[in-house]
């Protein structure tokens, strides 16, 4: 980026695209060419912000300057006045509910400014197809350490010390998993991620998978090598076709680059991994029916025990994690027990992320603290109820999914988020 004075950072997640991020990029280069600034001014395309409701969005950096809502039509204005004239466009940037006064920079915009970024950490800044971007961001750092400096105990007890829970739904401690499977001695095991995200209304993996697809790679290296494992799967459904788009090209990368197959990084170690994609059966996000899957059988749960971490995928040990799991899993080894559980309640430490859908003007993908009520989520991050001014009033919100409950109004401002209220299918 440093060769450039500006860049815009055109959102390219599966919202942006089906609202035309592709020929707002197009216009923008095009535009740029034409007034002879393509070479001071970049264009790159990155994973979801996260502000669905207002696509196609865009975010000059350094300047953090975000314009929502952006027409093909609006490109050459936009160019002419902000880049050539240094006047930011005023008309294309988030506007204050009741003073309708622009808010330029994206940190103080209430849906951003409420966040806290760690699994989401390089959403709108890396492009999602080139490992370059993502490495530039001390990506596969955590995996270097994990595989050259610490023994796999070490790496099982700081995912331990973190008291990290699995994001999926069931809320179990990911480093007992990790550390139950890890004991019993196998001739193979395997390391498995389930993107099989199938409730109504939820994007969060498929999101991540889109915008920063190597941090869950990263995050089952460090996995596979805590377990002992040397083949892996990414379990995704088929209806994503985004997320297995970046995610081919990123295990492609990591092949070429010698962070996947034999020998990692010089250190002995060996891992494999693939992409099996899902035919749809929401019964498939349970972790047993998942393994039937790929194993080519009918996705059928079975009875516990012997849990999977005893015999999974073809009886052998293996451990399954949720995709926002294992996309935390990097920081926790880079920075440690203690800087995750900084945030969060003593039992559910560290923050999560959430799709708000539904009845809400500020729909999109956002990451909070764990203990943030619901209350700051729904009216401050989300912009409360629509039509709250012609008397419409919150009701309800439902959290997990069919597999979860709904939370009246009467609990909105008291009812904190842990580990089990957003329950649904999945480790």
């Amino acid at each position: 980026m440093g060769r450039f004075r500006a860049n815009l950072m055109v959102c390219a997640g599966a919202g942006c695209e089906a609202c035309g991020c592709i020929k707002i990029r197009d216009a923008i280069t095009e535009e740029l060419k034409k007034r002879s600034l393509d070479e001071e001014i970049g264009v790159v395309l990155t994973g979801c912000m996260g502000p669905c409701q207002n696509a196609p969005v865009i975010l000059v950096y350094p300047e953090n300057i975000f314009y929502q809502k952006v027409k093909v039509e609006d490109i050459p204005f936009l160019v002419e006045e902000h880049f050539l004239k240094g006047r930011p466009v005023e008309r294309l940037m988030y506007q204050e509910a009741d003073t309708k006064t622009a808010v330029p920079v994206m940190g103080k915009i209430p849906f951003f400014k409420h966040q806290v970024l760690r699994a989401l950490r390089n959403k709108g800044f890396i492009d999602p197809e080139k490992i370059e971007e993502y490495i530039a961001r001390d990506g596969y750092m955590a995996a270097a350490k994990a595989l050259t400096e610490m023994s796999p105990e070490e790496i099982i007890k700081v995912v331990k010390d973190s008291n990290i829970r699995g994001r999926g739904g069931a809320g179990f401690p990911t480093g007992t998993k990790w550390e139950s499977c890890a004991r019993i001695a196998a001739d193979q095991k395997y390391m498995c991620c389930n993107g099989d995200e199938g409730d109504p209304g939820a994007f969060m993996d498929r999101a991540l998978m889109e915008s920063d697809p190597h941090a869950v790679i990263e995050g089952m290296i460090i996995g596979a090598r805590a377990i002992g494992a040397t083949k892996g799967y990414i379990y995704v459904r088929a209806e994503y076709p985004l997320a297995i788009h970046r995610l081919k090209i990123a295990i492609d990368q990591c092949y070429e680059t010698g962070l996947l197959g034999e020998n990692i990084l010089n250190s002995g170690f060996d891992f494999d991994l693939e992409i099996y994609q899902g035919a749809g059966a929401f019964v498939c996000g349970e972790s047993t029916a998942l393994m039937y899957s790929i194993q080519g059988l009918r996705g059928m749960p079975r009875l516990t025990p012997p849990r999977s971490t005893e015999a999974g995928l073809w009886g052998k040990p293996t451990v399954l994690n949720n995709v926002e799991t294992l996309a935390c899993i990097p920081q926790i080894i880079l920075n440690g027990a203690d800087w995750f559980k900084s945030l969060g309640t003593e039992k559910s430490t560290g923050t999560k992320v959430f799709s708000l859908s539904g009845a809400i003007k500020n729909a999109g993908l956002v990451e909070v603290p764990m203990g943030m009520p619901l209350r700051t989520i729904i009216y401050d991050i989300g912009g409360g109820v629509p039509g709250a001014r012609r008397g419409r009033k919150f009701k309800a919100v439902q959290m997990g999914g069919p597999s979860g409950g709904c939370i009246p109004e009467s609990l909105r401002s008291t009812r904190p988020l842990h580990s089990r209220t957003f329950r649904r299918q999945g480790p």
